[in-house]
């Protein structure tokens, strides 16, 4: 009879909370996959990512939303430095942005493939910013497991209408490495202060969008190599119109990774 009891009672539990029918793949676990996967000669799918050479690029994309998704591309014979694009489609045209840099310096590049709202299959937010286990945050473990001292530049987009403070109302770029940061993101910010005047550093010179709770700060990364960089959206339109501009921006980055 107690066996009986403990049978419902799983089943029960499974039934509420999909917990059973969607067993989460732990960030760890999925980090060694990701990390021998790097090292792999011969590269192939990795569980819920199909895999695909172009031009000598190394894809993963995500066949449907199990574990949040997602698409890697990595690449070598180029620094070992890491662009993350969180809200691709939510942020518009920072998807467009970052691959420019990716292709001209770094090695890995890596997005969502769902919006940051739909629906998940497990118990986690399918926003990248807060999502614990999935592609994303496994790559830059194990890349910087391979690579020590790599950037990982993360790109957001946001609208100056909604921000409180005058300064956030005019900024054209936020730059912020989480509460503190260190002398990398004051040289970013006179670098991007060459596009616009409006350029600042979180929490010393703007008080907005720091991107303090995003999930990167509560993993295991090198001290201050996340660099989060809120874009206004004229000068996400900017960047992807102007060639000028979009080379300036690179340039800055390539300053600091």
């Amino acid at each position: 009879m107690k066996m009986i009891r403990l049978v419902l009672a799983i089943l029960f539990t499974c039934g509420v909370t999909l917990a059973c029918a969607e067993p989460s793949v732990k960030l760890e676990q999925l980090t060694q996959e990701v990390s021998a996967w790097f090292q792999s000669s011969d590269k192939s799918n990795l569980s819920s990512w199909q895999y695909s050479l172009k031009y000598n690029k190394h894809y993963l994309k995500a066949t449907s939303e199990t574990y949040g998704g997602g698409e890697l591309i990595y690449r070598l014979n180029a620094k070992a430095c890491v662009i993350s694009i969180p809200h691709r489609f939510f942020d518009m045209h920072t998807y467009e942005i970052g691959e420019k840099v990716f292709s001209t310096h770094c090695q890995l590049m890596l997005s969502n493939t769902h919006h940051r709202h739909s629906d998940s299959l497990d118990e986690q937010t399918m926003d990248y910013s807060k999502r614990r286990d999935n592609l994303h945050n496994s790559a830059i473990l194990a890349f910087q497991s391979l690579h020590k001292k790599a950037v990982v530049i993360q790109l957001h987009g946001f609208n100056q209408n909604k921000r409180k403070s005058d300064t956030a109302k005019l900024a054209d770029f936020i730059v912020s490495q989480g509460k503190k940061g260190n002398f990398v993101k004051q040289k970013l910010t006179r670098c991007l202060s060459k596009i616009s005047k409006n350029s600042y550093f979180y929490p010393e010179l703007v008080q907005e969008l720091g991107g303090t709770k995003n999930i990167l700060h509560k993993l295991n990364l090198t001290p201050f190599s996340f660099i989060h960089i809120e874009i206004s959206k004229p000068m996400r339109e900017r960047l992807v119109k102007e060639q000028h501009t979009m080379s300036q921006f690179s340039e800055c980055i390539s300053q600091v990774i």
